[in-house]
């Protein structure tokens, strides 16, 4: 046996220190998903807002109308619930009779939307003419290249989107409670035929923050359980280094206004060093399959003297 293949082999301390670090780390991220699940109200919108650096637009993408211009127009807005009303009925097929009670829950929430922008008015016209105000400079090179007057606009871009937080939930809340009352117009027969109306949002891609807020808590408690079982360590490990890469890229180190990640970025470092070690084999499921391959005795090769 060569020295450096001596060196390259783990001590029984050093199995335990692995085993107790994938352990650890797989708790970590089952505890995490689980307190997610249990609590039930789990947003990524608020994480995904506060991005900085030079990836933060693309995690931005990932929040429908991020700025807020759809949901702030109040006339834009108003025509689309008339709209889901009209297609509601279409979906459904509504009888005459089942129509009216649609149309007086249209104007219940049309006057709902009223409400929201009465109480936000001030914040609401202060966020239009910001917007304007942005519009009009955005394209000036001199603010993108000077530092402090690029961190100035998107300063009052962060502060007036921040104003109108308040509006936005509450829309928010509407347009959910809408078409939930939407999809409760029609009997169950008209219901199970044409299936549940969705209120699209409109340019809402695929990928969305509705749709990580579901997959987030199941991949937490699924990484953490493989990591814990010793079970596909390598692909468990990969994945949940990849995803804990991703936060620390959304708070880029050294760019004015992030958040610390260094815990992440640790933890990211210990999965990597759980795939390069493919730790699954010391204590835990990943030792069957590695045996079973290994189950041959290898041919030495004797040279003759």
């Amino acid at each position: 046996m060569s020295l450096m293949h001596s060196y390259a082999r783990l001590s029984f301390f050093g199995i335990v220190a692995i085993v107790l670090l994938r352990f650890g780390v797989g708790y970590h991220f089952y505890m995490e998903g689980a307190s997610k699940v249990r609590a039930g109200n789990f947003e990524s919108e608020g994480f995904l807002k506060a991005a900085e650096g030079p990836l933060a637009s693309q995690f931005h993408n990932l929040i429908w109308d991020y700025e807020g211009k759809i949901r702030l127009d109040r006339d834009g807005l108003k025509k689309r619930f008339r709209d889901a009303a009209a297609q509601t009925k279409e979906h459904f097929k509504l009888t005459d009779q089942q129509t009216k009670p649609l149309e007086k829950l249209r104007d219940a929430y049309l006057d709902k939307i009223d409400e929201a922008f009465a109480e936000g008015y001030d914040d609401i016209e202060k966020y239009w003419v910001n917007v304007k105000r942005l519009d009009a400079i955005e394209d000036e090179q001199v603010w993108n290249e000077v530092s402090s007057l690029n961190g100035q606009m998107r300063k009052v871009d962060k502060d007036s989107r921040a104003a109108v937080a308040d509006t936005l939930a509450t829309v928010d809340a509407i347009w959910t409670q809408y078409e939930r009352r939407l999809n409760g117009t029609p009997n169950r027969e008209q219901f199970t035929a044409a299936g549940p109306y969705r209120f699209q949002r409109p340019g809402e891609g695929v990928m969305t923050t509705r749709l990580v807020d579901q997959i987030i808590p199941i991949f937490d408690m699924s990484i953490g359980i493989l990591l814990m079982i010793g079970l596909l360590t390598p692909v468990a490990s990969a994945l949940g280094a990849l995803f804990l890469l991703s936060v620390v890229l959304s708070q880029m180190p050294g760019y004015a206004g992030t958040a610390p990640t260094y815990f992440q970025a640790v933890e990211c470092l210990s999965l990597l060093v759980l795939m390069a070690t493919d730790a699954g084999r010391y204590a835990g499921l990943d030792f069957i399959p590695w045996a079973w391959w290994n189950r041959k005795p290898k041919t030495v090769m004797i040279k003759p003297a």
